[in-house]
């Protein structure tokens, strides 16, 4: 019987995890952890531009735009999510 060439290489699946997490790149999870705190900022702004508007300490228009901007940065970041799901949905089908 002859041997395979090539059997012992490493596959993904029997990969160790620090190894995996070497050759990651931090960007593109940075990128997404900063645009992660960039909504909470802006929902937590909206948050008090509601309070400063009950209170009678900001015009209504100032708390309505910081409230428009927190949905449309929620909105946008839930759109991103969507299509980064559905590419990795895609990924994960392709036949090898």
């Amino acid at each position: 019987m002859t041997r395979i060439d090539g059997t012992d290489k490493i596959s993904i699946m029997t990969e160790p995890i620090p190894n995996r997490l070497q050759r990651r790149d931090p960007t593109f999870a940075q990128r997404i952890k900063e645009a992660v705190s960039d909504v909470n900022d802006k929902q937590h702004i909206a948050n008090d531009s509601a309070q400063k508007v009950i209170k009678g300490e900001m015009g209504i228009h100032e708390g309505m735009i910081a409230g428009s901007k927190a949905d449309t940065s929620l909105r946008l970041l839930t759109t991103v999510r969507g299509k980064v799901m559905e590419a990795y949905k895609e990924i994960i089908n392709m036949p090898v």
